[in-house]
């Protein structure tokens, strides 16, 4: 993945947490980021762009939330590493995160360069 760029997809509802991932993210010129802002979309991304590594909000409006997308993902033609963020942050949610197979589940709020190091490391 060093030679080219790598995917990320950022899955979130809500516009200040995307911007400040998508900010943070393209101060690192080794990233291509896209965006989405409910679990359809998320997937119709992923589909079409197939990403190296997706952030994606647990919590969101919708028929897919992060969990469902998650599992989507992981049982896909083409899976990648999966980074749930969410508020909840007691050990059941946790659990249920991993539970749908995520690599990570990451409690908001995030410290933006926390989470780059974290998603270099599925990059690695």
């Amino acid at each position: 993945m060093t030679a080219q760029k790598i995917k990320l997809l950022v899955v979130d509802d809500n516009d200040f947490v995307r911007d400040l991932i998508s900010f943070t993210f393209a101060e690192d010129p080794r990233f291509d980021i896209q965006e989405a802002t409910t679990g359809q979309e998320g997937w119709q991304y992923f589909q079409a762009s197939r990403p190296h590594v997706v952030l994606s909000d647990v919590m969101m409006p919708g028929e897919i939330d992060g969990l469902s997308l998650c599992q989507q993902i992981k049982h896909s033609t083409h899976p990648c590493p999966v980074i749930l963020m969410s508020a909840k942050g007691q050990p059941s949610d946790i659990a249920r995160g991993m539970q749908a197979g995520a690599d990570s589940y990451q409690v908001k709020p995030i410290s933006p360069l926390d989470l780059l190091a974290l998603v270099k490391s599925f990059c690695a």
